[in-house]
């Protein structure tokens, strides 16, 4: 009974570091991180509320826009997917693909439905992972990574938000698309 409950809380760990993202934050505060003019948005276009306008919210911004190239938002965060591309196609995991893409389009284009688009693509790859609970039931060190992706979700959403660090995140995917593959690696003997 104990090894379901630590199964259940670990697979629930990002969950609800998803959840905590959505919660409402005060936007009277001032901004972390600097929204520059670039080939996908301007400084002018923050008052856009339409679907397809509306940039990303603040409280979900990484970096200093168009700080290292003026087609790429957020550089580091996109870059730094390039792990996703890699292990999912290293396991033939489009799940893992298409979080990557998204994410990539996602800190290149500062848009908020991209964002919900990056967001869709971490449920589909959690989906994936909770596909595999037969997998964890015999092997329950399987659930480690996940927990550890989840701790690491909850520590960059407070060190970006409280103290605007840019590098958790980039840490977060480098370390989940790596420990996705431990995951995957091991799951599959």
């Amino acid at each position: 009974m104990k090894k379901y409950l630590l199964l259940l809380f670990i697979l629930l760990l990002p969950v609800a570091a998803f959840a905590m993202d959505q919660e409402n934050i005060d936007n009277s505060k001032q901004a972390l991180f600097s929204r520059g003019a670039g080939y996908w948005s301007k400084p002018s276009e923050e008052k856009k509320t339409d679907y397809f306008g509306k940039l990303t919210e603040q409280q979900s911004q990484r970096e200093d826009w168009y700080n290292v190239s003026p087609y790429i938002a957020e550089f580091w965060c996109a870059i730094s997917n390039a792990g996703f591309l890699y292990v999912g196609a290293k396991h033939n995991s489009p799940e893992l693909v298409f979080a990557g893409l998204a994410s990539i389009a996602s800190h290149s284009i500062p848009k908020q439905w991209l964002l919900h688009v990056d967001k869709l693509g971490v449920a589909v790859v959690l989906l994936k992972f909770m596909r595999e609970y037969k997998t964890i039931q015999k092997n329950p060190l399987l659930a480690a990574p996940l927990g550890i992706a989840g701790l690491i979700n909850v520590t960059d959403m407070y060190l970006a938000r409280k103290k605007g660090k840019t590098w958790p995140h980039v840490v977060w995917h480098l370390s989940a698309a790596a420990l996705a593959d431990v995951f995957l690696s091991y799951s599959k003997s």
